[in-house]
C-alpha cells in the first residue's frame, strides 16, 4: 500500500514537472506572437488623390492697355462700375490714327491693283522671253553659217598662198576677219543661253514676285485691322463685369502705367492651375475638387472642373513632362473668397468602385520585386504571390491573388518573411 502512494506520489510530481516546463516554454515563446495580427481583404471603393497649388482669378478679365500717344477725349467708366459686353468704355481723339487708317488702305487699293496686273502679264512676259531666245537663235545660227563659210575661204586661201596666187597680206586680212567673227559668234552664244536662262526661271521668278506682292498685302492689312482695333474695339467692354482699374482722365495723354484698364467677371470664381498630361486624362468636365484657401484651412471650399485645354505644354514651372491647363470653379464662394488668394486643390483621380483592397503593411517585397502576402487558412499561414494596384492611403487594390474574405497576417515579423509557410496556434496571434 505505501509502495502504491509512493508510486502515484512520485507520478504527479513528474506531471506537475512536465506541465510546469511546458507553461515555461510557451510563456517563453508567447510574446514572440501576440504581436501577429490576422485580418481579412474587404471591397472599398478607392482612388488616388492629387494635391495642386493655383490662385483664385475671375472667371474671365479684360485688360487694355491705352497707346500713350492717344488723346483720351472722355472717359466713360470709373472702378467699382459694373459695365456690360459692348459698352464704351472711353473716346480718344482719333484723327491722327484716322489719317493713318485712309493711308494704309489706300496702300492697300495699289498693291491689290499691282497683284492684279502681275497676274494679268503672264502671256505677254512669258511671249516677250520666248521672241528673245528665238531671235538670238537666228542671229547666232546666221553668223555661224558666215564663220563656216569664211573658215572654208581661209583654208583655200592657204593652198593659193603656198602656189604662189596671193600675196600674204590677203591671207593675214582673211585670218583676222575669221578671228573677228569667231568672237561675234561667241559673244551671241552668250546671249543665246542668257535669254534660255531667263525663260526657264521665269516661272521661279514669277512666283517669287507674286509671294512678295501677297506679303506686301498682308503687312498693310495688318496695320488696318492694328489701327482699326485701336480706333475702336479696344474701347469696348468685351464682357460683363466689374471695372477694376481706371485711371483715365478726360483730354489727357495717358502714361503707361495710367493708361491700364483692367474688368472681372466676378460672377464666379476660378481656379486656373496645370496638371500632369496622366493625370489630365483622367479628369472629366463636371468633376468635383476639394479647395482650401491658403489661411482658411478650417474651411473646405467644393469646386468643379469647367474646362480643360485641349493642348498640353511644357513651359510650366520647368516640367519636363507635359502639362495640361485646367479651371476650377468655385461652387459656393463667400465673403473670405478673393481675387489673387492662394488655394490647394485636391482631385480625386482613377476612381475604382468594389475592389479588393487591403492594409499596405500587410505586403511583402522581394529583392525581385515580387509582392506577396502570408495568407492564414486553418492555423496555417502560406506565402501568397499577389498583383496589386492603386494606393489609396493605408489601402492598396489587390489585382491578383486574393479574394474578398481571405485572412492574412497584417504585420509579418521579419523572422517569418523567409519561410513560404509555417503553423500559426491560436494562442501566438490576435484577429483584427
Amino acid at each position: 500500500m505505501k509502495t502504491k502512494h509512493k508510486v502515484i506520489i512520485s507520478a504527479a510530481v513528474i506531471l506537475i514537472l512536465t506541465a510546469t516546463s511546458v507553461f515555461s516554454i510557451v510563456a517563453e515563446k508567447l510574446p514572440q506572437y501576440r504581436k501577429i495580427v490576422v485580418t481579412s481583404t474587404s471591397r472599398r471603393t478607392m482612388g488616388q488623390t492629387i494635391n495642386i497649388q493655383g490662385y483664385i482669378e475671375p472667371f474671365a478679365k479684360q485688360e487694355i492697355n491705352v497707346d500713350t500717344n492717344q488723346k483720351v477725349d472722355e472717359v466713360y467708366i470709373k472702378e467699382g462700375q459694373d459695365v456690360k459686353a459692348g459698352e464704351l468704355l472711353f473716346k480718344v481723339d482719333d484723327t491722327d490714327l484716322a489719317y493713318k487708317l485712309r493711308a494704309e488702305e489706300l496702300s492697300l487699293k495699289a498693291a491689290k491693283a499691282d497683284l492684279s496686273n502681275l497676274l494679268k502679264s503672264e502671256s505677254k512676259d512669258k511671249k516677250d522671253l520666248s521672241f528673245a531666245v528665238t531671235q538670238a537663235e537666228i542671229e547666232y545660227n546666221n553668223t555661224l553659217d558666215e564663220y563656216n563659210y569664211a573658215a572654208i575661204r581661209c583654208d583655200d586661201n592657204q593652198k593659193l598662198y603656198a602656189e604662189g596666187f596671193i600675196s600674204k597680206e590677203e591671207l593675214d586680212t582673211g585670218l583676222r576677219n575669221l578671228s573677228k567673227m569667231k568672237s561675234t559668234m561667241n559673244m551671241l552664244e552668250m546671249q543665246l543661253d542668257k535669254a534660255k536662262e531667263s525663260l526657264n526661271n521665269y516661272a521661279d521668278e514669277r512666283q517669287q514676285q507674286l509671294d512678295k506682292q501677297k506679303s506686301s498685302i498682308e503687312l498693310i492689312q495688318m496695320n488696318i485691322d492694328n489701327l482699326n482695333s485701336k480706333i475702336d474695339i479696344s474701347t469696348k467692354a468685351l464682357i460683363n463685369g466689374k471695372v477694376i482699374r481706371c485711371k483715365l482722365q478726360n483730354g489727357q495723354y495717358p502714361s503707361v502705367e495710367d493708361g491700364k484698364i483692367e474688368i472681372y467677371d466676378l460672377s464666379h470664381y476660378v481656379i486656373n492651375t496645370y496638371i500632369k498630361q496622366n493625370e489630365a486624362v483622367q479628369v472629366m468636365e463636371g468633376q468635383k475638387a476639394a479647395i482650401v484657401i491658403t489661411g482658411l484651412e478650417q474651411k473646405t471650399y467644393l469646386g468643379t472642373v469647367v474646362d480643360i485645354e485641349d493642348s498640353a505644354t511644357m513651359n510650366q514651372s520647368g516640367s519636363k513632362v507635359p502639362m495640361v491647363k485646367i479651371k476650377i470653379a468655385i461652387d459656393e464662394p463667400d465673403q473670405n473668397v478673393k481675387v489673387g488668394f492662394e488655394t490647394k486643390v485636391g482631385l480625386d483621380l482613377n476612381i475604382r468602385t468594389d475592389v479588393v483592397a487591403i492594409d499596405f503593411q500587410g505586403i511583402v517585397e522581394d529583392y525581385n520585386g515580387n509582392k506577396f502576402v502570408y495568407l492564414f487558412k486553418d492555423s496555417k499561414v502560406t506565402r501568397k504571390p499577389i498583383k496589386t494596384g492603386i494606393e489609396d492611403g493605408f489601402w492598396v487594390e489587390i489585382i491578383e491573388g486574393l479574394i474578398p474574405g481571405d485572412q492574412y497576417i497584417l504585420n509579418p515579423p521579419e523572422r517569418v518573411q523567409k519561410e513560404s509557410s509555417f503553423k500559426l496556434w491560436s494562442f501566438g496571434y490576435e484577429l483584427k
